[in-house]
């Protein structure tokens, strides 16, 4: 499609689709460098898509949805007075999407294709993107980069972490390989076990590594964090609460290899190259892995989905419904691909 020039992505929520939706900007930057892409986000999010001077590593229109509600419309509204984009890129299914989508001015206004739209989107928008054959959320993404006329984008991560970042973590961390182990995503029921996550921490530390425990400060990844020390015992780093997002991605960026649920964190280690294992259950690892590491799920979902289908395929997004899903998961499995990942990389 000739003579674009401004475009507006929006993706407020969750941070993993962030994570995502800043390595499709990344790739349609790249395709296009004369293209100036900007991105509607969560307010919570913004630290990470900032450089070490805190300026935006791509131009940033926040939301603050949460406390504002409908009123967070007027206040994108204010914010984008006087701007008038080529496209707008609505790659969130929402109706509080669609509806902040009303505060931006648009040539076009895209949207998902039939089978992924949802919540009355198709009111909102002028154009669809055309339908993924690959069923990953960032797959969904580039499709949009098709309906813009750009083909074969490749989804491309640059967080600009300065040498002198890295350095600063390094040096409070063990001159060893560092496995971390980010057990917790924003919902309970993606996680998984502690013993697990205290047998992982255990075989690293007998395979010469350094377990490094990540984490927010909320409650439930404290509690979390604190009992997989507790059961681990000598040699695990608790770090949980103890770093901002821009810090943790220069850990995951150090790390050698990297232990995650279906969770932010994940989607980060991906993003900086480090090697991750996701551990699913409840959604589908086609649908929300690793974008560079699909390999090295360590998945349940496609068995418990289909005994709850009574043996069909999964609709693109179910959800299994056991409350217990997750320890469906074996430790000797994740194991199995730990071992696998060290062999892989020389360690073994």
């Amino acid at each position: 499609m000739a003579n674009l020039k401004n475009i507006c992505v929006l993706r407020l929520s969750v941070l993993g689709e962030c994570i995502n939706a800043f390595g499709f900007i990344g790739g349609l930057k790249k395709a296009d460098p004369n293209l100036n892409v900007s991105i509607i986000i969560d307010k919570r999010f913004t630290s990470m898509f900032k450089d070490a001077n805190n300026n935006d590593l791509i131009p940033l229109y926040t939301v603050d949805f949460k406390n504002e509600g409908l009123k967070s419309i007027l206040s994108l509204k204010k914010e984008l007075k006087g701007k008038t984009f080529d496209a707008l890129l609505n790659i969130q299914t929402s109706i509080k999407a669609s509806l902040l989508s009303l505060a931006v001015k648009a040539t076009l206004k895209i949207g998902y294709d039939k089978a992924r739209s949802r919540e009355g989107q198709r009111f909102f928008v002028n154009k669809t993107a055309p339908a993924s054959a690959n069923p990953h959320v960032l797959a969904g993404f580039i499709s949009f980069a098709k309906a813009l006329g750009y083909d074969n984008i490749t989804p491309y991560w640059d967080f600009k972490l300065e040498e002198a970042e890295l350095s600063e973590m390094r040096n409070q961390l063990p001159d060893k390989p560092i496995f971390v182990i980010a057990p917790a995503s924003a919902k309970a029921e993606k996680n998984w076990t502690i013993e697990g996550y205290s047998a992982l921490a255990k075989l690293a530390l007998e395979k010469g590594f350094v377990p490094v425990l990540l984490g927010s400060k909320a409650p439930l990844e404290l509690n979390l964090s604190k009992a997989i020390a507790d059961t681990a015992g000598d040699g695990v780093i608790n770090l949980c609460g103890k770093t901002t997002l821009r810090q943790m991605l220069c850990i995951l960026k150090i790390a050698k290899l990297a232990l995650c649920p279906d969770s932010g964190t994940m989607h980060a280690a991906s993003a900086v190259g480090t090697p991750v294992i996701g551990l699913f259950a409840r959604h589908s690892e086609k649908r929300v892995g690793p974008w560079n590491y699909m390999n090295l799920c360590v998945s349940v979902y496609d068995k418990l989905a289909k005994s709850e289908l009574n043996g069909k395929d999964a609709p693109w997004r179910y959800r299994v419904k056991q409350n217990n899903a997750m320890e469906q998961i074996t430790i000797d499995a994740v194991k199995d691909m730990f071992l696998k990942v060290l062999k892989e990389m020389g360690y073994e």
